[in-house]
């Protein structure tokens, strides 16, 4: 046996925390996510250091917070900074990235600057293509597209997304996909990344880091999948009158309700207000696309017993942020309500670490970069997050007193009960009780400006301690 474990890295697009069997949820069936929750380690309380794609994928890429990376939004490329898969080349690993990629901007993927780059990140083998709607839409052909055009599939997924994106139909559209579930994005990935295990050959460990494009928006589940959940059985979403709130978060359900995008009112599009039930078929769809994930989860794990190699890889499956599924008339993220900015977050390795755990630990997705680096025996100048191997082998049911997430200028911090978002630019700031209020609809702000100043200390405290660059060293 390897004294040092393989790491299969499974990370989602805005998949919700709540949207798990494992996690309690009411309609939802995850089978092979159950399944890892059931040998691992599952966290019920991680987030996500930013509540974007991006950024998000940046900052797991490099162990440090996006204020500190300076990739803020969904652009911008990494400066020559050390990361995760570079420090685990270091120590022996045989790196290697598969599905959607979306931590650089240097090429399009299917380009050889792309590849090129991705190398230059630490990653020995490349298997990256589009996110979905790049793959419908992009002028690059990558692998993923370059194979529905041999079938003769991509013009009609084209066309499809076009009308999806050019305002034709408004966010709430809900449409089978054209593709059969073979072809789909993320079973593509999926399977894609089933065949490396499958074919690892070698006598190093490896690092194998999955990147699906789901179950991010729009709603187009294929096949069976979009019909897994029937409209009569969705769950409700979460109504909140949204009393004492940011206005700019009023605008955006405000946008929502008319049918236009939430974060940008784009004049191409016409209003068409969203029908009461709309939600049903966007959560059921959403629901569908979920299974798609969790599907090629269990080919995976699947691939790795038939090979003898499961009982030495940690598998970890996480997301970089969450979804807002229409609660509060919203969807998407960069928001700090728990739908946007808490993750799934799952550790399997029975060999060393506890089975069929829940932890109520507070988490951050950095410290799996830190918790990754430990049982790697890699190290790097600078990670913002602190080794999990404690809570996971059990020697603690303590980590931290308190968690950070930020975008762009607002930040925010939990602390045990206690929630609080700050933005400079907001006549209303945000505080939650969540052991009184876990569905954050009574903002406590303004009530107790003792706690609300001690925690502003607290996020100053955190940018102060976050701010110095591997570079500056």
């Amino acid at each position: 046996m390897q004294q040092r474990p393989n790491i299969l890295f499974l990370l989602s697009d805005q998949h919700s925390a709540f949207t798990m069997s494992c996690a309690g949820h009411p309609v939802v069936r995850t089978p092979h996510m159950d399944r890892l929750a059931a040998e691992g380690v599952q966290f019920d309380n991680a987030y996500c250091s930013t509540p974007l794609c991006m950024p998000e994928r940046v900052s797991l890429l490099t162990g440090r917070f996006s204020h500190n990376t300076g990739i803020l939004h969904n652009r911008g490329h990494l400066l020559d900074e050390p990361t995760m898969p570079q420090a685990l080349q270091q120590a022996g690993y045989r790196t290697a990235v598969t599905g959607k990629i979306h931590f650089k901007q240097r090429g399009a993927p299917g380009t050889d600057a792309c590849d090129e780059h991705l190398h230059e990140l630490g990653f020995d083998e490349v298997l990256s293509n589009h996110g979905k709607v790049a793959a419908a839409r992009s002028k690059f052909a990558d692998t993923y597209q370059a194979m529905l055009r041999e079938k003769g599939v991509h013009e009609p997924f084209r066309q499809d997304y076009q009308s999806r994106y050019d305002g034709t139909h408004p966010h709430w559209y809900v449409r089978e996909s054209t593709l059969d579930e073979e072809d789909y994005h993320d079973a593509y990935i999926g399977r894609l990344t089933r065949d490396w295990l499958a074919g690892y050959e070698g006598d190093d460990p490896f690092f194998c880091w999955c990147n699906w494009g789901g179950p991010h928006m729009p709603w187009d589940a294929p096949g069976r999948y979009a019909q897994m959940y029937p409209l009569d059985e969705i769950d409700p979403p979460l109504v909140d009158p949204l009393i004492n709130v940011p206005a700019d978060i009023r605008r955006k359900q405000e946008a929502v309700l008319a049918g236009m995008p939430p974060d940008v009112w784009d004049l191409r599009q016409v209003a068409q207000p969203m029908p009461d039930d709309a939600w049903r078929a966007c959560r059921s769809h959403y629901y569908g696309m979920i299974n798609v994930v969790d599907d090629g989860i269990g080919a995976m794990l699947d691939t790795l017993e038939e090979s003898g190699l499961l009982d030495n890889t940690i598998v970890i499956y996480a997301s970089d942020h969450g979804e807002m599924l229409l609660d509060r008339n919203l969807y998407g993220k960069q928001l700090m309500y728990e739908q946007s900015a808490r993750v799934p977050l799952i550790v399997r390795w029975p060999e060393r670490f506890g089975r069929g755990v829940k932890s109520e630990a507070l988490v951050s997705s950095l410290d799996l970069v830190a918790t990754l680096l430990d049982v790697a025996g890699a190290e790097m100048p600078v990670v913002h997050g602190q080794s999990l191997a404690p809570l996971l082998e059990g020697s603690t049911q303590s980590h931290k007193d308190a968690v950070f997430c930020e975008w762009g200028q607002e930040k925010m911090v939990r602390e045990g009960p206690w929630k609080y978002v700050y933005h400079p630019g907001r006549e209303i700031q945000q505080l939650f009780n969540l052991d009184d209020d876990p569905q954050e609809l009574e903002n406590l702000t303004g009530k107790d400006e003792r706690l609300e100043q001690r925690l502003r200390e607290r996020l100053l405290d955190w940018l102060i301690a976050t701010e110095t660059k591997p570079n500056s060293l």
